[in-house]
């Protein structure tokens, strides 16, 4: 019994010595990429303004790059998504939402309550 408890615990803190060391390598690695990358990027230009997007969402945009990604980070440029729709996703969600409609005329859906409900037997009755 022991000497499986101690199979187990060797095998459990092998997982944990490998996992913690891939993940070590991992944060070097990345840690090795970042300063490279703040070493040789210049200085950013400043960012256009972004035609169709307000004051308001640029600042809100930048306080959250902000607080994520913390300071050091500027918004190099922002660009707003056309809000085209295709008939096609449209068609879709109009077919989604039909099916989960309750189709009234074609009788109860439920029953009503005192109504009888109708036995089911196997074979004729005698």
């Amino acid at each position: 019994m022991l000497e499986n408890l101690a199979l187990i615990g060797t095998g459990f803190a092998v997982v944990i010595l490998v996992l913690a060391s891939l993940w070590g390598a991992c944060a070097l690695m990345g840690w090795g990429f970042t300063r490279t990358a703040r070493k040789t990027t210049a200085a950013p230009p400043e960012a256009p303004v972004a035609p169709g997007v307000p004051p308001h969402h640029l600042a809100a945009i930048a306080a959250a790059v902000a607080e994520t990604l913390g300071p050091g980070h500027r918004i190099s440029r922002v660009a707003a998504p056309a809000h085209l729709v295709d008939g096609w996703p449209l068609e879709g969600r109009i077919e989604t939402f039909a099916a989960h409609r309750v189709r009234t005329g074609w009788g109860p859906t439920r029953p009503r309550p005192g109504a009888r409900t109708p036995e089911i037997t196997k074979g004729p009755k005698p």
